[in-house]
């Protein structure tokens, strides 16, 4: 098993990243389907496991935001681009999630309209509720 080590004052970094908000890039529903198709980049679901297991973005991984910020980053060690994304436009964990990671070296990028988007779009889910919600 691989870990990245996460600094002790991983706090600090994640309350000065607070204030970069407007830093961490954002794609678009087009961007992620581009990056999943051409397998440009690992798309990352940010949020608890039984909401992936329920409903995710057909190829995308899970990776809940606490082992984010825990550094247990297995999935990702292959990769250098990374688009993570969560609920939905107010749900915050995937532009945290993305700042984590590009602290880490990552080249991170946020999907901020996340799973509920995505499926109202008719983009591709899977998963147990896919197709009853």
């Amino acid at each position: 098993m691989i870990q990245i080590r996460v600094p002790k004052n991983v706090f600090n970094i994640k309350v000065a990243c607070e204030d970069m908000e407007d830093q961490i890039d954002t794609v678009s529903k087009e961007d992620v389907l581009e990056h999943l198709e051409g397998g440009t980049a690992a798309v990352v679901d940010v949020l608890a496991r039984h909401s992936y297991e329920e409903l995710h973005i057909k190829g995308s991984i899970s990776i809940p935001f606490d082992l984010v910020e825990e550094g247990k980053l297995d999935a990702l060690r292959d990769q250098k681009n990374v688009i993570t994304y969560c609920k939905n436009y107010t749900c915050l964990a995937s532009k945290r999630a993305a700042r984590i990671l590009k602290q880490m070296g990552f080249n991170a990028f946020a999907y901020e309209g996340g799973i509920e988007e995505w499926e109202k779009s008719g983009l591709p889910v899977e998963g147990t509720q896919a197709g009853k919600i």
